[in-house]
């Protein structure tokens, strides 16, 4: 699990940064990265509040045991039992009627939820509407997958219809494109889609038989799921986890809220973070599913698949992803997942060649990951493990916020998203996120450059850091030397 944390997934993007970087940094970060000396500020998930110990959630005693005589083991049926809690616990968070299993669809991976909706939805060569800047985790799949990512132009509120209207009709309608969104904190720039603006979206997707992928993996919903059902019981991790965030932050009058923009030099103002205050910091009244509002507004032709899972979020050590949407569009993507993998990344484009036997074992591993998961969801430290982890993240946001604030990170400027995995930072004028990130490796940190966000034109002065993936420590540490980065280049300027 150590290696996965740290490892596998830095290892990832090392691959992505190589194609713009030289030889030689992507050696010394490797090696770096062995040695575990590599700050890393650049992944797509958090980490929760401390690590889990594998045998929580990992060992074979928690899968449930066969008890029903039928001769079908319990791992085969707990994609059955998972998908039931999670029909219910959607109900009670978004409120309406449980969706019935032939909704639901369960995948290996976040990515690979994502990667079969795009591969069932848009034949190659189609394209996918994108935020802009969007996720450069889609937009590397997308790459892989031979489709083509169409940037559409966005406001603080989320896409602008008209450019949705203009784009849609471009890339040719449906089946030819769809949409791909992540309108709570999106990925990268945090942005918190308005009410208004997800209605325009989906009267749109109806208008334009666009169809939409609504990403949730590192938004809102997963921490939703756990506590806004009954309330979390108080637990000493999550007690630990709300002290570091009042120590980092000061007390503010009734209302006060974190800024939208943080300037260096500002003084941030701060919210103490207690009880119910968690789940209001994690879960905005916005956070309003654009599968759950086409329901409630009865915008019946358009049509949306949901993409959920705890692991960018909650559990990184177990990931596991689902679907949910209309019947007949879950229909579609389960016979493309038989057909080919459910799987990864790595396996983006080899889908059609996978052996029987390949596909009966990816079924066996989604089905004791679903166990695994529906028997840790059952117990009380998933809620408590749930409401530490949205404690710390909000500490560490803080954290990182005042951090930015001091001298050296002068003429930058981020955006609080009031929530979310990650900051979108522009870099003082003349700065280059690459430049800066072959200096930063150099230091031992590694954070994401902004030209990674953008199908269109890449914006070289922007960086996505990852903060909620490190404890205090670490976040402080690399974030100095990332300001150390910055300062040999502002010195070389005179400023």
């Amino acid at each position: 699990m150590k290696q996965w944390r740290g490892g596998v997934h830095l290892k990832f993007w090392l691959e992505m940064l190589g194609r713009s970087l030289p030889p030689a940094f992507v050696l010394a970060a490797e090696e770096r990265l062995e040695n575990g000396t590599l700050i890393g500020l650049a992944g797509s998930h958090g980490n929760g509040v401390r690590d889990l110990r594998d045998e929580d959630i990992l060992n074979e005693e928690n899968i449930p045991q066969d008890e029903s005589g039928d001769g079908v083991p319990a791992a085969g049926r707990a994609d059955r039992t998972l998908v039931d809690w999670l029909a219910a616990a959607y109900a009670k968070c978004e409120g309406g009627e449980s969706l019935p299993p032939q909704q639901w669809l369960l995948a290996e991976s976040a990515d690979g939820a994502l990667e079969l909706a795009l591969r069932t939805m848009v034949p190659g060569g189609g394209a996918v509407l994108v935020e802009t800047p969007a996720a450069p985790e889609a937009l590397e799949l997308m790459r892989r997958l031979g489709l083509r990512a169409v940037p559409v132009e966005c406001d603080r509120d989320g896409m602008l219809p008209d450019d949705v209207r203009r784009k849609a009709r471009l890339a040719g309608g449906k089946p030819g494109a769809l949409a791909y969104v992540t309108p709570h904190f999106s990925n990268p720039s945090g942005r918190v889609w308005s009410r208004q603006r997800k209605l325009e979206l989906l009267a749109l997707s109806a208008e334009l038989e666009l169809p939409l992928v609504e990403d949730d993996t590192a938004g809102a919903l997963p921490f939703a799921l756990l506590l806004k059902n009954p309330k979390v019981p108080e637990a000493p991790e999550a007690r630990e986890a709300k002290d570091a965030a009042e120590e980092r932050l000061t007390a503010a009058g009734p209302g006060d809220k974190m800024p939208r923009t943080v300037l260096p030099g500002d003084e941030i103002p701060k919210a103490v973070l207690l009880g119910d205050e968690i789940l209001k910091a994690v879960v905005p009244e916005c956070c309003e599913s654009l599968f759950r509002l086409r329901r409630t507004a009865g915008i019946s032709g358009a049509e949306v698949i949901g993409v959920g899972s705890f692991e960018r979020t909650l559990l990184p050590q177990l990931p596991l992803a689902w679907l949910r949407g209309e019947a007949e569009a879950m229909e579609r993507l389960r016979r493309e997942a038989g057909r080919g993998s459910g799987g990864d990344l790595s396996a983006a484009g080899r889908a059609s060649q996978r052996r029987e036997a390949d596909r009966t074992a990816d079924d066996r591993a989604v089905a004791a990951r679903a166990g695994r998961l529906r028997a840790w969801l059952a117990s009380p430290a998933a809620a408590r493990h749930a409401a530490a982890a949205a404690a710390a993240y909000t500490a560490r946001r803080a954290l990182a916020l005042e951090l930015l604030q001091a001298p050296a990170w002068r003429g930058a400027c981020a955006a609080d998203p009031g929530g979310g995995l990650y900051l979108w930072v522009s870099l003082p004028a003349g700065i280059s996120s690459e430049a800066l990130l072959r200096a930063s490796l150099l230091e031992g940190t590694a954070f994401l450059p902004g030209t990674l966000c953008y199908a269109g034109e890449p914006d070289d002065s922007f960086i996505r850091l990852t903060v909620a993936a490190l404890e205090e420590a670490r976040l402080r540490e690399g974030l100095a030397r990332i300001a150390a980065a910055l300062a040999g280049f502002t010195a070389r300027s005179g400023s």
